[in-house]
């Protein structure tokens, strides 16, 4: 359980961190196209993204259910959900700096020369931004602590006789 309460903690961090880049404009970090949620709250048009900003809560949230509950099920959903995230931005962000990307990644990169990178790009190759860098830890993290609890409560379970 020990590791399970450690991907809580880190979902819970993964939680803040997702909100307020969509929330606050924090210059260089998250320099993207659009609006941050709180602009758009202040100008009266923010009533479809705010759907978008609470259902990014609802993971960490039914994690925590999970644990309260001692629902494995859920828990292995939960590993399902954000592997399937974690697989996303591997595709989005790794694959085309390391390999190189195609003619969508590089206009999507357009959107994005005024945010802060910590690795280089070259030709044809862009570097993931910061904030995307950050929430791609954090992803991981999450992955793997949730992966790690999961089989410690397996061995567990076996330990203990249970099937």
């Amino acid at each position: 359980m020990k590791w399970l309460k450690v991907s809580l903690v880190i979902q819970i961090i993964l939680a803040v961190y997702v909100q307020a880049i969509l929330w606050f404009p924090l210059g260089s970090w998250n320099d993207q196209p659009g609006k941050r949620l709180i602009t758009l709250l202040r100008e009266g048009q923010a009533s479809a993204e705010l759907g978008f900003v609470l259902a990014m809560l609802l993971p960490v949230l039914l994690f925590a259910l999970a644990i309260w509950k001692r629902w494995v099920w859920l828990m292995w959903v939960g590993l399902i959900g954000y592997g399937i995230w974690a697989v996303l931005e591997i595709q989005s962000w790794w694959i085309p700096w390391i390999f190189g990307a195609d003619q969508r990644a590089l206009n999507n990169q357009k959107f994005l020369q005024r945010t802060y990178k910590i690795f280089p790009s070259s030709i044809g190759h862009p570097a993931p931004d910061g904030m995307h860098f950050v929430l791609n830890l954090l992803l991981f993290f999450v992955v793997m602590t949730i992966a790690l609890g999961l089989l410690e409560n397996r061995r567990g379970a076996v330990i203990e006789g249970k099937p």
